[in-house]
Formats: C-alpha cells, structure tokens, sequence
C-alpha cells in the first residue's frame, strides 16, 4: 500500500512538471500569424549573411545597421498607405544590397551575388502557377 501511495506521488509530480514545462513552452512561442518586430527580421537576416558569408564581428556589426536601417524605411513606406510602392521598395533593397556588397570580400562579394540571386528567383517563383493541363478548366481561383 505504501509503495502504492508513492508511487501516485511520484507520478503525480511528474504530470505536473510535464504540465508547467509546456505551458511554459506555450509562452515563449509566437502567436500564429503574428508577424515579426523589425528588429528581429533584421537580426535573422544579418543571422543568415553571418551563417552563409563568414562574417568578420566589423562587418557584422556595420550589416547590421545597414540591414536594421533598411528594414525600417520598408517599415514606413508599408505604413505610408495601403500598398507599398513597389518601385521605392526595390530601389530600397537595392541600395541595401549595394551598402552590404562594399563591405565584402571579393569572394564574399561573389557568395553574396549567388544569394541574391537565389532569393529573387525564390520570389519569382512565389504565386505564380504552373502550367495548365490541356482540357483544364479555368476557374476564378486561376486567374
């Protein structure tokens, strides 16, 4: 019987660490569909140049800037109104790219242009569809 009663306890104690840890786990994750702060877009982004281009703590520190500074005029023009001027926001991306590449290597330069790359053709590819089947049927949703 004794061994019965600590053996509940024991059990008891484990539900309830197992019942704290995820509802602490719950807390510290984002909700769904929430979009990230400006500062924490700009830190990933600077994350993955880190990852990708071996980054100096110099040239880390100044990506960084360019990156948070970059990231908040796209921040304003998104809130001027209700579309963002697409014209201004590449010319923005562009001007980023350009202040980033400056600070490079001749061989972090060459990496850099390979991820630009990838990354408008990763955009290019993003909504559009493939081809239609012959005898397919156009619908709303394809147009």
């Amino acid at each position: 019987m004794r061994i019965l009663k600590n053996l509940t306890k024991v059990a008891f104690l484990f539900v309830a660490l197992l019942a704290g840890t995820s509802a602490f786990a719950q807390q510290t994750q984002r909700p769904q569909g929430a979009r990230l702060t400006t500062e924490e877009r700009a830190l990933r982004q600077l994350e993955r140049y880190q990852s990708q281009l071996n980054l100096t703590p110099d040239q880390a520190t100044k990506i960084k800037a360019i990156v948070l500074a970059s990231a908040q005029e796209m921040d304003k023009q998104r809130a001027a109104g209700s579309r963002p001027d697409r014209a201004a926001m590449q010319a923005e991306a562009q001007k980023r790219a350009q202040e980033i590449n400056a600070l490079l290597t001749p061989a972090q330069q060459e990496k850099f242009a390979q991820i630009l790359a990838e990354q408008l053709e990763g955009r290019q590819g993003q909504g559009q569809r493939g081809p239609r089947q012959s005898g397919q049927r156009r619908t709303p949703g394809d147009l």
